[in-house]
């Protein structure tokens, strides 16, 4: 039965024991626990639970994200790009 998170600004929809890539957390060391806001859940009977328990797995660089600026008729173009920091963590009962 799915689940609806959110973590940050963004939402999620999961399921126990998947794991998902969400932005950084910068608290929670590797192997601990954090606690997401549940959303809605698509359970057939109404249960009373606000959070979802989830393990931190790992905390890595996504690929290269490549930003360009461009503007006609100037001969201005400007390219740069970063890797975003992001964290792997696994949806626990």
């Amino acid at each position: 039965m799915p689940f609806v998170v959110q973590s940050g600004s963004k939402q999620y929809i999961v399921n126990y024991g998947q794991r998902i890539i969400i932005d950084r957390l910068k608290n929670v060391a590797e192997g601990g626990l954090v606690y997401l806001d549940l959303v809605f859940s698509f359970q057939e009977k109404d249960s009373n639970t606000k959070k979802l328990k989830a393990k931190v797995i790992k905390h890595q660089k996504g690929p290269k994200i490549r930003v360009v600026k461009y503007k006609a008729k100037s001969n201005y173009h400007r390219q740069y790009g970063f890797r975003p920091e992001q964290t792997v963590i696994e949806i626990v009962k």
